[in-house]
């Protein structure tokens, strides 16, 4: 099905008035027409704030890599738990260095960065040629998108942490640990009203229908007003929320750290539905075709969004996934802190690929023009992006004693490297013409060693194979080796020249 179909459907909704629009949400629609009537013309789904858009579905319509070739990787001064956004071609990020980076697209050269105060724990939002973000300093920012230069920045009570901002209808909206909801003008920073909770605000708001819905520590979901932020309903789960809500027909779905998940009726707060996942919940839902993904203690779990059902769920090795999924390309996306980035089939959860970063995956993926771009607590921010057909390993490299006497164990070095980083099976054949199975698989760029004994003198050829994790194999890489029956004198002096080179040129010079 064309990707503007399902959409059309919306606009038929939209011209009897059962749905409600803002002005960003008529323009993105005008944007379908436009697309529709020039179908020749490429329509970029731009992934412009934390899950996507102000619904927080999680969802784009973005092809998504099918490998896990990492295209570029740009180094922060420090662990990046905030989540990017992706705009225009261009990858806004904050990190735990103090600041918001703004990185080209499609090769992560950086092109500004701005200096907060303290560590930014909170993702972008951008709107407008404007870039909004939260600080642990206690601070809104507004930058300039194109330059990085601040337009204004709000003092909240306290610090702002994994609260990420929305953005519509010229009003920017927040939480924060003061325990507050914001509501500032987006043009000049002023407040225009606030709502006091009971507890820390690390929640994202969801705006939908002229309503604001968003978690608290004090266990509660609130559904407000988005002119005068007026509470409509609160609906009270078993612990604290800083899962952020995803609001999709009719209803909001959010995690809370009584290890459930909610479903609830997003104009009246009544409970539709509940499943108890195996442990806390701090991941934010994604929403598409029908599904609920949100991730868990070592798990990530796929559910029915009407009635709750578990559909399947994956099982990671690591810990927490603090990590919120995204989904685009019949394809979840999700790191977790097992140091890895998982790429799952959204109908059956069965693992696509992964790649293993240097420390946890706390950021959230964000899907735009066929690529994946994630933070990591590795100081690292990566794109991933399919890069044409899917290249062989090189050849090992064989390093380890070329002569040697028969019963001794030795211990050869096979050096293995992937072009695309993907992870790589070895095979070994020890000289006797039959290559062993293939065994792996391991990590592009790690030496893997292995010990080898000959009983029988003669002359043999070590032969080593790699192949990816999609059937593509290396050249062989050999080494000869030659086992003398018995340790003589000719042969210990040969190993030691070997083992020390300098020895060797010492004796040549000595003998000239």
């Amino acid at each position: 099905m064309k990707p503007y179909v399902p959409l059309l459907m919306v606009l038929m909704l939209l011209s009897t008035g059962f749905i409600g629009v803002s002005n960003q949400e008529e323009e993105f629609i005008a944007k379908i027409k436009e697309t529709k009537q020039n179908p020749s013309e490429k329509d970029i789904d731009w992934w412009p704030m934390f899950h996507h858009d102000l619904i927080r579905s999680g969802y784009s319509t973005s092809d998504a890599p099918e490998t896990n070739n990492v295209k570029w990787s740009y180094t922060t001064g420090k662990d990046v738990f905030s989540s990017p956004a992706v705009s225009e071609g261009r990858v806004y990020i904050g990190s735990l260095d103090k600041k918001v980076y703004c990185l080209d697209a499609d090769n992560g050269t950086e092109i500004w960065n701005y200096t907060t105060w303290n560590q930014v724990f909170s993702s972008p939002a951008v709107a407008d040629g404007k870039v909004y973000i939260g600080s642990n300093d206690a601070t809104v920012y507004c930058l300039d998108a194109d330059t990085g230069g601040e337009l204004w920045s709000f003092q909240t009570g306290d610090q702002i942490f994994s609260s990420s901002p929305s953005v519509a209808d010229e009003k920017v909206y927040i939480g924060s640990e003061d325990g507050k909801v914001y509501c500032l003008n987006a043009v000049t920073g002023a407040k225009i009203w606030d709502y006091t909770t009971d507890d820390w605000v690390h929640s994202s708001p969801a705006v939908s229908e002229g309503r604001v819905y968003i978690g608290s520590l004090d266990k509660k979901v609130y559904c407000l007003d988005s002119d005068n932020g007026t509470e409509i309903w609160n609906y009270t789960t078993g612990y604290s929320v800083d899962s952020s809500p995803a609001v999709l027909d009719g209803k909001v779905y959010i995690g809370s750290w009584d290890r459930k998940m909610y479903c609830l009726d997003s104009d009246t707060g009544a409970k539709i539905w509940d499943y108890e996942l195996n442990d806390w919940v701090h991941s934010s839902p994604a929403v598409a075709d029908g599904k609920v993904y949100i991730g868990s203690c070592y798990k990530v779990y796929c559910l029915n969004a009407d009635t709750g059902t578990k559909i399947w769920d994956y099982t990671t090795g690591g810990f927490w996934a603090d990590s919120s999924p995204a989904v685009a390309d019949g394809k979840v996306y999700i790191g977790t802190e097992d140091y890895k980035l998982y790429c799952l089939n959204a109908d059956t959860g069965t693992k696509i690929w992964d790649y293993k970063t240097g420390r946890f995956v706390d950021s959230s993926p964000a899907v735009a023009d066929g690529k994946v771009y994630i933070g990591s607590d590795d100081y690292n921010v990566y794109c991933f992006g399919d890069n044409g057909e899917n290249q062989p390993p090189n050849a090992p490299t064989i390093i380890g004693s070329t002569i040697g006497k028969v019963g001794v164990e030795y211990q050869y070095n096979f050096s293995l490297y992937d072009p695309d980083n993907d992870s790589i099976y070895l095979r070994i054949d020890w000289g006797n013409g039959t290559p062993g199975t293939w065994d792996g698989p391991f990590d592009s760029g790690i030496k893997v060693m292995l010990n080898h004994t000959w009983n029988q003198k003669g002359n043999y050829t070590i032969r080593a194979q790699s192949k990816d994790v999609y059937g593509k194999e290396s050249d062989w890489a050999t080494l000869e080796i030659t086992m003398p029956k018995t340790y003589n004198l000719i042969w210990w002096l040969i190993e030691l020249l070997t083992r020390f080179p300098l020895l060797s040129r010492l004796l040549g010079w000595l003998m000239w």
